[in-house]
């Protein structure tokens, strides 16, 4: 069976091809690549609704880095979901349990903006982290994806390939 994997253009700022996310269907439920941020997450919804799930039947989420428009809305979505499993590098897995320091360093680019892009941050859970350091190979079901560590936009990015489609998820 071909894998399915579905973009999501999410409409940032009412603006497409601006940022996505990645919906991946597997006989345990869906994995999510990228979230993006708090204000997004209504698209974000209606686009696995329309694929015939819930926001319950989401039990994982890669992020390629911690950019609020790649992972922001992560803590949102494990407040929602307890047994939500977050994969995230090693040096962005601290800012996204204790997102203090994440969110004053956007605080100084974006002001009085904040909530208006990006919306909410809120914490994910440790118990729900799984840090990656590169070359893992990560189990989701019927697929295997191979974790690489690929800094330069952020020092915590990497990649994610799926072999069996030929898909990499490199963020960006």
């Amino acid at each position: 069976m071909a894998p399915r994997i579905h973009t999501v253009d999410l409409h940032f700022r009412n603006e497409a091809h601006a940022v996505a996310a990645y919906i991946v269907e597997g006989p345990q439920g869906l994995v999510l690549i990228e979230t993006g941020p708090r204000s997004t997450l209504d698209t974000l919804l209606h686009a696995i609704a329309e694929l015939g799930y819930q926001r319950g039947d989401i039990r994982d989420v890669l992020v390629t880095h911690i950019h609020l428009d790649h992972a922001g809305v992560t803590g949102t979505l494990c407040s929602a979901n307890p047994k939500l499993q977050v994969y995230v590098h090693e040096r962005g897995a601290p800012h996204m349990v204790r997102p203090t320091k994440l969110l004053a360093s956007a605080k100084q680019l974006y002001g009085g903006d904040m909530d208006r892009l990006w919306g909410d941050f809120l914490a994910v859970p440790q118990a729900n982290v799984h840090v990656l350091r590169g070359g893992e190979r990560i189990s989701l079901g019927d697929r295997e994806l191979e974790v690489a560590y690929i800094p330069g936009h952020a020092s915590h990015h990497v990649g994610f390939l799926d072999r069996s489609s030929g898909v990499g998820f490199v963020g960006d």
